[in-house]
């Protein structure tokens, strides 16, 4: 007895007789649905490479990014604990390329090691990037462009500790890193396939929703780098309380921290809206749970700049003031891009 696989089951009986043709058509519908089946094998065994190439490719975008918002952390840890100097020459450390066994040197020394991880790891995006989506140019200049910022930003970390870190120099590879983790986002934005729910949303057919999201963004790069310059100028606790400022409030110094909270007020409200938006379009799927994490970071941040007034800088709270901040900004930038009219090789096939 033989079975027919992929139709109904049913068994073949031999007929009754010695001739071979009728031997032959008794087995042909077996023979047959063996026949049939054989591509569907074969687009199974090729699909798990397909699926394993766009992992890889996911993990990599997303390791990228989340090391760089890891270094802007370590780069967060060196400046409160005061080791921006840990090691006093650059690019080796006490003229040795394995630091001595002291404390600041070695937090120093962590942060330049996490600095050439990241900066590796960026450079192996941009060559995948390059390889397999040169055919979107938006793509390949954000690429690009991270990598032309990643060497300006190791320029600038030599300088900061050759000229001894200026609040200038300080401002400036602060921005440089937060432009930095921008454009990674924005890579993830157009490579990772579990962003297309973000992608086919009615909201990247919205031209108001771009713009609002579009001042937010900027708005909000505004507002990391009037927090870098309130840090490097010594204006952390130049207004003791808050909202509003306190007796010394005509200072320079106290002008200049609430510039820093004009700002985040005025980010506040731009985020709020916008969260608002997505989640009055969306009651439920992916767009609304992005929204929701943006919202909870967004409460987050300003709950660690209260807790930094209110409890006078603790050093915990300062490192996570700043990385939450690369965290809300690197989110606002992947729904950004994935709002703009970019199209991807899967959604025009697809």
């Amino acid at each position: 007895m033989r079975w027919c696989r992929g139709d109904v089951a049913h068994p073949i009986k031999p007929l009754e007789g010695s001739g071979s043709r009728a031997d032959r058509s008794a087995r042909e519908p077996a023979l047959r649905c063996y026949t049939e089946e054989r591509p569907m094998t074969v687009s199974t065994i090729d699909r798990p490479a397909s699926q394993s190439r766009l992992n890889s490719t996911t993990l990599l975008a997303f390791s990228a990014l989340a090391s760089t918002i890891l270094l802007v952390a370590m780069g967060s840890i060196v400046r409160v604990t005061g080791y921006g100097l840990g090691c006093p020459d650059w690019p080796l450390c006490y003229g040795q390329p394995i630091p001595p066994a002291l404390t600041g040197a070695w937090v120093e020394f962590v942060h330049r090691l996490l600095g050439a991880v990241t900066g590796l790891q960026i450079v192996l995006l941009a060559l995948l990037v390059w390889r397999q989506h040169r055919d979107r140019p938006w793509l390949v200049r954000a690429a690009v462009g991270a990598i032309g910022l990643l060497a300006v930003q190791v320029g600038l970390g030599g300088l900061h500790v050759i000229l001894e870190i200026p609040p200038e120099t300080g401002l400036l590879h602060t921005g440089t890193a937060m432009l930095i983790v921008g454009l990674v986002a924005l890579q993830v934005a157009g490579i990772v396939p579990a962003l297309r729910p973000l992608r086919e949303s009615d909201l990247a057919r919205d031209r108001s929703f771009r713009r609002w999201l579009s001042l937010t963004a900027l708005v909000t790069y505004g507002l990391l780098l009037t927090g870098s310059y309130v840090t490097r100028t010594g204006a952390s606790l130049a207004c003791p309380a808050f909202p509003w400022c306190g007796p010394p409030a005509t200072s320079r110094l106290a002008s200049i921290q609430m510039l820093h909270r004009y700002v985040a007020f005025g980010v506040a409200f731009l985020a709020l809206v916008l969260v608002g938006w997505v989640m009055r379009r969306h009651r439920e799927g992916p767009p609304r749970r992005f929204a929701l994490g943006l919202g909870l970071l967004l409460a987050l941040q300003f709950g660690l700049g209260i807790t930094n007034v209110l409890l006078r800088l603790p050093m915990w709270s300062r490192i996570l003031h700043l990385t939450v901040a690369a965290t809300f900004w690197a989110g606002l930038v992947i729904l950004w891009g994935v709002s703009h009219p970019f199209r991807s090789p899967l959604e025009t096939r697809g």
